[in-house]
């Protein structure tokens, strides 16, 4: 990642959790990410866990929350200082740091690694799958999500580069190092429909529900789509939100 890029998504990113922390509370998309993250960490065993690109640390304190990390060690990592900081102070179960992914891993490994809408940010997304691949412990698991096929406006906004194809991403984790356990293609008919929906008026979204605390009704709305959202397909072709689960080998 050039040293503009990187400014401008630690600029964007810093505004974004000061501004709009509702979003990782009501946004459907996000809930429905935790939910499959929820069941693919239900299928694997880990002592640690690390969520690159952690943002304000909601993950990590819903997963706290859920049991789910059945009293595992936590750490986050993003790439704003800023938003770091905020983490140590306010989420004091867990550990954080300063990590640019495309640049270089953290200097450990986890049995656990999560990867949460973060590779359609990045330019050298091979380079960033490797080092992914890097923290991933011997035997260990990696999860990663993001967006497949067009990049909407409201997604350019937020710094999207470019949504990989499930062939795509498959391609880079085997290239990486790492075996492909699931990849399924989510999304389809409700949530393609709702990204579609949502840049007929891109400014009027990014206005009520990417840039401000949200409203009563805003939370309402979103929470409608959440269960609608419930009826997709598992995967399928036309999806739009992708899920993978690779692993490491035990003696790699």
């Amino acid at each position: 990642m050039t040293e503009s890029a990187t400014s401008f998504n630690r600029a964007l990113y810093d505004d974004f959790w000061r501004s709009c922390p509702d979003f990782s509370r009501y946004n459907p998309g996000v809930l429905h990410r935790r939910r499959a993250i929820r069941k693919l960490l239900e299928s694997i065993r880990f002592k640690s866990l690390l969520d690159v690109g952690c943002g304000d640390a909601q993950l990590l304190y819903w997963l706290r929350g859920e049991g789910v990390s059945r009293d595992a060690e936590l750490t986050g990592c993003d790439l704003s200082p800023e938003t770091v900081e905020t983490n140590r102070v306010r989420h004091p179960f867990a550990s954080f740091h300063v990590l640019d992914l495309e640049t270089a891993p953290l200097a450990r490994t986890f049995d656990a690694v999560i990867c949460t809408e973060v590779i359609e940010h990045i330019e050298n997304q091979a380079a960033a799958m490797r080092n992914l691949a890097q923290m991933v412990a011997p035997g260990g698991h990696l999860i990663v999500t993001c967006p497949t096929g067009k990049v909407h406006a409201t997604e350019r906004h937020f710094g999207h580069v470019r949504h990989p194809r499930p062939q795509e991403l498959a391609g880079l984790l085997e290239g990486a190092g790492l075996e492909v356990v699931s990849l399924q293609n989510w999304g389809f008919p409700f949530y393609v429909a709702l990204k579609h929906l949502t840049n007929l008026n891109a400014d009027w979204a990014l206005k009520n529900f990417g840039a401000k605390e949200y409203s009563p009704a805003a939370r309402m709305v979103s929470k409608a789509l959440y269960h609608v959202n419930h009826l997709n397909l598992s995967s399928s072709r036309p999806g739009c939100q992708l899920f993978a689960l690779a692993r490491r080998a035990p003696g790699a």
